[in-house]
C-alpha cells in the first residue's frame, strides 16, 4: 500500500527560527531518495515556501495558500488554482467599510500579484511589508476597486485579534468560502485568510493522493489550519507544540518542531 505523507511547514517541519534543520533536511532527502511519497501543505505562497524548502528534493506537487494552489516544486509553476466565483461579490460587500490592512492575491494571466490598498496599515502589516520588501508581486493600489482586479484566489488580513475579530464574524458565514483565523507564529498579531470553499488542505491532499496513486494519507501539523487535513487523514500526528484542539483529534503527539519531530517520526516509521 502506497502512503502519502504531508506536513505543514511553520511550527511543524520548520523550527521557531523559520528554518528547517540540517538534520531534518538530511533525513528527508534520504527518505525521498528511497522513494517515499512526501510533500507539504502550507498557508505560505509558493515563492515563500520554496525558499524554505529549497534544500529538500521534493518531486510531488506542493500545496500552498491553505489548499488554494497546487504547484510543481521543480518548475516553480502552478498546476491548479482555485479562484473565487460569485462569492467574491459577497466578500466585497463584507469588506466595504473595513480599515484592517491586508492584501488580495490575484492572477493577471500567469502573473501572481498581491494587491494592497495604499495608506491602510498597522504595525504588523508594516512588518510583513518590510520582511517582503524584495517581493515584486506586491502592488500598492490607490482605490478599493483595484483590490478586485484580476482573478482573485485569496485574501489575507493582519491585525491585533480585537481588530480582526469583528471582520471574521462578518465573513465567516459567507457561503462558498473558507476562513482561517489564527495567531501569527512569530508575532502577536492574528491573521485572517479567506479562500474559495473548495480549497482546503484536505481537498488538496485528496488531489495529490489521486495524482500519485496512493491509498493512505499520514499528516503532520500544529495549528488550526491543519484541522481539515487531520480529519481526512488515515493517521494524523500533532507536534508537541501544537494547539490543544489539534492534539485532541490527532492519532498521536510527536516531538516538537524544534526537536525535528516530523523527520524523526518518518525515519522511525518508514
Amino acid at each position: 500500500m502506497k502512503t502519502l505523507y504531508v506536513t505543514d511547514l511553520d511550527g511543524t517541519l520548520m523550527r521557531d527560527d523559520k528554518s528547517i534543520s540540517n538534520e531534518s533536511v538530511a533525513i528527508l532527502n534520504r527518505l525521498l531518495a528511497q522513494g517515499i511519497f512526501f510533500t507539504y501543505a502550507t498557508a505560505r505562497s509558493l515563492a515563500s515556501a520554496s525558499k524554505i524548502t529549497e534544500s529538500i528534493s521534493l518531486r510531488l506537487p506542493v500545496i500552498i495558500r491553505n489548499g488554494t494552489i497546487l504547484a510543481d516544486p521543480l518548475s516553480g509553476r502552478e498546476i491548479e488554482i482555485s479562484m473565487f466565483g460569485e462569492e467574491l461579490q459577497h466578500i466585497r460587500r463584507a469588506l466595504a467599510d473595513t480599515t484592517v490592512p491586508g492584501f488580495a492575491t490575484a492572477y493577471f494571466g500567469s502573473d501572481e500579484m498581491k494587491l494592497c490598498l495604499t495608506g491602510r496599515t498597522n504595525e504588523g502589516f508594516q512588518d510583513y511589508l518590510q520582511n517582503h520588501s524584495a517581493d515584486r508581486r506586491i502592488r500598492m493600489v490607490d482605490t478599493e476597486d483595484k483590490l478586485y482586479e484580476g482573478k482573485t484566489c485569496y485574501f489575507t488580513f493582519i491585525a491585533p485579534k480585537e481588530d480582526l475579530q469583528p471582520l471574521y464574524e462578518r465573513v465567516k458565514h459567507i457561503e462558498g468560502i473558507n476562513c482561517v483565523f489564527q495567531q501569527d507564529k512569530y508575532r502577536p498579531e492574528y491573521w485572517l485568510e479567506l479562500c474559495p470553499g473548495n480549497a482546503t488542505k484536505a481537498s488538496a491532499i485528496q488531489r495529490v493522493k489521486q495524482l500519485c496513486g496512493c491509498q493512505k494519507v499520514i499528516v503532520f501539523g500544529d495549528s488550526a489550519n491543519d484541522i481539515s487535513m487531520f480529519r481526512m487523514a488515515d493517521e494524523a500526528y500533532a507536534t508537541q507544540n501544537a494547539i490543544d484542539e489539534l492534539k485532541e483529534i490527532a492519532t498521536g503527539v510527536i516531538e516538537s518542531n524544534n526537536a525535528d519531530g516530523v523527520a524523526k517520526w518518518l525515519e522511525a516509521h518508514t
